[in-house]
This record gives C-alpha cells, sequence and structure tokens, in this order.
C-alpha cells in the first residue's frame, strides 16, 4: 500500500533538512507542496536546493487557504485530501511542508482525515523556525525550569504575556504592528528577538523591542525570553 509522507523541510535553509527527509522524498513519486507554481513555493525550492534531482519527480501544487473560514477550510481539506488519495494510486507521496508538520500545519488535518480512511501516513518532523531562530541568534529558549510557549500570534496574544519563561510568537501576519506595540508599552523588562524570513535569503535578525521594525512579513518570529 502506498504511504503519505509529511515531510517538515525546515525554515529555509536547505543545509537544515534532514536525512530522513531527503529519503522520503527519493522513495516518493510524487512530491506535494503548497503553492501557486513550483517558482513560488518556499517548501518546494528548499527541498530542491537540498535535492536538485526533485524535479526528475511528478509535482503538484496544491492550493491551501489562508483563512480562518471553517466552512472553507473543511471544504479545502476535504478536496485536498481526495487528491492526495488519487495520487496515492501512482505510488508514495510526499508533501512538503515548511518547518514542522506537527506546528501550525494544514498537513496535520489532511493526515488526520487519511489515517480515518486506513490509508498509511508517515510524518517526519523538521527543523521549527524558532529553533533555527534561537540558534541564529545565539541564545537558549529555555534554563533550568524555564516554560517555553508557542503561541500563534495571528490569534489574540494578550493572554500568553501573563505566562512565565519564554514566549515564542508565530505567524503574527496582519497583527505584527499591535504586537510590538503591546511587547514596548507592557514588557519593556524582557529580553525581545526577532527573525524574519528566518534561513532564506532575505533574513533579517533584529534584538531588542525598540530595534523592531515597524512592519514585517508573514514569516516572522518573535521570541520574549523573561517573562515573570
Amino acid at each position: 500500500m502506498s504511504k503519505l509522507y509529511g515531510v517538515g523541510v525546515g525554515p529555509g535553509d536547505p543545509d537544515l533538512m534532514t536525512v530522513k527527509a531527503l529519503n522520503a522524498i527519493k522513495k516518493s513519486k510524487v512530491i506535494c507542496f503548497a503553492g501557486k507554481s513550483e517558482d513560488t513555493s518556499i517548501a518546494f525550492n528548499i527541498a530542491k536546493k537540498a535535492m536538485p534531482e526533485i524535479n526528475k519527480k511528478k509535482k503538484v501544487c496544491i492550493d491551501f487557504p489562508m483563512t480562518k473560514n471553517q466552512y472553507v477550510l473543511e471544504e479545502s481539506h476535504s478536496k485536498i485530501s481526495a487528491q492526495i488519495k488519487e495520487l496515492l494510486k501512482e505510488g508514495d507521496v510526499a508533501l512538503l511542508t515548511l518547518g514542522d508538520p506537527g506546528i501550525y500545519a494544514t498537513y496535520s488535518y489532511i493526515a488526520q482525515r487519511l489515517r480515518a480512511d486506513d490509508i498509511k501516513v508517515v510524518t517526519i518532523p523538521g527543523i521549527t523556525s524558532f529553533s533555527a531562530a534561537a540558534a541564529k541568534l545565539g541564545i537558549p529558549l529555555t534554563l533550568a525550569d524555564e516554560e517555553l510557549h508557542v503561541i500563534p500570534s495571528s490569534y489574540s496574544f494578550e493572554e500568553a504575556f501573563s505566562l512565565k519563561g519564554t514566549l515564542v510568537l508565530m505567524k503574527s501576519g496582519k497583527s505584527y504592528e499591535s504586537l510590538v506595540s503591546y511587547i514596548r508599552e507592557n514588557k519593556p523588562h524582557c529580553d525581545v528577538y526577532m527573525v524574519e524570513n528566518c534561513g532564506m535569503e532575505n533574513e533579517r535578525l533584529f534584538v531588542g523591542a525598540n530595534n523592531l521594525p515597524e512592519t514585517s512579513g508573514y514569516f516572522t518570529t518573535i521570541i520574549v525570553r523573561g517573562l515573570k
């Protein structure tokens, strides 16, 4: 029986792809990835830099809608699952996921549906953006008994700042400006770091709340240390 591999390609640097991820791509007959085309798919281009021979395989772009509308999402997940079922008739399928497939990834919804239909699904973890960002910045995410909290900051984020330890804020999107303003006004004692487009050619690093840019893109990770 054919398998679906959920392949984490890491945050941007192709050197951070794991051997297991590369082997899953080698085994697969079909390579799927989010995007309108090969050129615009970040996940595909990370994998292509690590393994140029991926171009010889069948490639399928999948449209993942960027919305919070549950009806639209359910319909989309159902359609994508059906599409992958058809592709599995040709052999193993690798669905490439930016970062790690288990962290805020549409892949998890698709995997759940396919498992319910007795389809073999293998998830291959990838290095997360916040792990790569901390390494790039030369800082620890946690020490001793510190807690680590990962928050999707495109939703409400204020309550998260009542937590202790280290806060990782992902996918700030349209909330970025209000998030930065909140940090500057309410958490001046904390150590604040930010990486935009981690591991990519246009990567930018910032240290200190007052040094954060006024605007930023979708692939932005903010790390706040020292919450008490």
